[in-house]
C-alpha cells in the first residue's frame, strides 16, 4: 500500500494486516497504538478505502465508485470520528452516530467503516457508549481506532480490539527521512532540533515545520533564558505567547520539566527533550526539590486534561500559572 511504502516504519504493521485480510482473519475491530507523528490516521485512512474498494487485490484501486467517493470525502459507508477540534475531546453526540451508522445497511456494498481516534480523547461516557458497538459487532463493520497514549484507554475498550504497536524509525533513519521529504531546506542542526521537539515522529516534525512551530519555539526558547536572566517580566511572554497553540506551550513546559526530573535523578542530559534549554532545566534541578517537581509536573498534567475538556479554557490564566510555577522552581519571585 501506498502509506506503507511512504513511511517504511508502517510497513511491518501493514503487512501483517494485509495477511489476516487476504485470509478473511481481520477482526471487526483494529486499534492502532503508537505516538503522535507516525502516520497511524493517514494508515488508517489508506485501509479503509482498501475494505471499501469493490475492486480490491491488497490496494485500493482507485477506479472504483467507491474509490471514487472514497476520495471525494463522500463514502456513505465510512464514518470518522474525530475531535471537532484538535486537542479537544470526542464527544458523546459524536459516538452515538456510530451506534447508529453499524446498525443501518451499507449504501454501496457489503462493507462499513468506522475510523476513530485518537480514542483516548474520548471521555468515559463516550468510551461506554462506544463499547455497544465493539461488544456487539454488527456484521461486515470493522472498526478502526488509533490511539497515541493507550494508557488513557478503558481496558474494556482495548480487550475488545485487535492491537498493533507502530514503532516509530531511529532518530538517524528519521532524519534522513525528514531531510528526503521536507518541503523545506533544512540544514542537519535544525532538522535534527525539528526531529527531537517532535519526539523523533517524522510526520509531527512535517507539521510543526509547515506551521512555523519550529520557528516559535526558538522564540520561545530565547524568552525563557531571558526570563532567568531578568531581561523579561514573566507577564510580558504572555501577550508574546496568545497567539500560539496551547498544545505547543504545555508540552514544552512539559518536557522542561521532565528534563529537570532526569538531571536531578542524576541521569545523562544526552537525552533532553528540550536540549536548547539544558541550562535552564539543570537550574530548577539543583535549585528546587525533586517534590516540588513532580507537584509541578502534577498541575501540569491536569492543565493538559483541563484544556482537553474545556470548551473554552482560560489560556491566559494556564500560561500565568506555567510561568509562575516555574520560577519558583527557579527560585525567583514572580513579583
Amino acid at each position: 500500500m501506498k502509506v506503507a511504502s511512504a513511511l517504511p516504519w508502517i510497513a511491518p504493521i501493514s503487512e501483517q494486516i494485509l495477511q489476516q485480510y487476504s485470509k478473511q482473519r481481520l477482526g471487526h475491530a483494529l486499534l492502532l497504538v503508537g505516538q503522535e507523528g507516525l502516520g497511524k490516521r493517514v494508515y488508517l485512512r489508506e485501509l479503509s478505502q482498501l475494505l471499501l474498494c469493490s475492486q480490491s487485490q491488497g490496494t485500493p484501486c482507485g477506479e472504483c465508485s467507491s474509490c471514487h467517493l472514497f476520495n471525494a470525502g463522500t463514502h456513505p459507508d465510512l464514518l470518522m470520528v474525530e475531535p471537532e477540534e484538535k486537542g479537544k475531546q470526542i464527544k458523546i453526540e459524536q459516538v452515538r452516530k456510530v451506534t447508529e451508522f453499524v446498525n443501518t445497511t451499507a449504501q454501496k456494498g457489503h462493507n462499513k467503516v468506522v475510523l476513530l481516534g485518537p480514542a483516548e480523547a474520548m471521555n468515559v461516557n463516550a468510551s461506554n457508549a462506544l463499547l455497544k458497538s465493539l461488544e456487539e459487532p454488527s456484521a461486515n463493520v470493522t472498526l478502526l481506532l488509533y490511539s497515541h497514549q493507550p494508557s488513557g484507554l478503558l481496558a474494556t475498550i482495548k480487550s475488545r480490539c485487535q492491537h498493533f504497536a507502530v514503532h516509530g524509525p531511529s532518530f538517524n533513519d528519521g532524519l534522513i527521512w525528514l531531510q528526503q521529504n521536507s518541503q523545506a531546506q533544512l540544514n542537519d542542526q535544525t532538522a535534527a532540533s525539528v526531529l527531537r521537539l517532535a519526539a523523533s515522529a517524522p510526520l509531527k516534525a512535517i507539521e510543526m515545520i509547515e506551521q512555523d512551530v519550529h520557528v516559535q519555539y526558538m522564540q520561545f526558547c530565547q524568552n525563557m533564558v531571558d526570563l532567568q536572566n531578568r531581561q523579561v517580566q514573566w507577564n510580558d511572554l504572555l501577550s508574546k505567547w496568545k497567539n500560539w497553540d496551547m498544545q505547543n506551550i504545555l508540552q514544552w513546559f512539559y518536557g522542561l520539566l521532565l528534563d529537570a526530573q532526569k538531571q536531578k535523578a542524576g541521569l545523562s542530559a544526552d537525552g533532553l527533550a528540550m536540549a536548547e534549554l539544558a541550562g535552564q532545566s539543570q537550574q530548577v534541578a539543583r535549585q528546587a526539590q525533586y517534590g516540588q517537581i513532580e507537584q509541578a509536573l502534577t498541575r501540569l498534567s491536569e492543565a493538559q486534561q483541563a484544556y482537553r475538556s474545556q470548551a473554552n479554557p482560560n489560556t491566559t490564566m494556564m500560561t500565568e500559572a506555567l510561568l509562575i510555577d516555574w520560577l519558583g522552581l527557579l527560585g525567583q519571585s514572580a513579583h
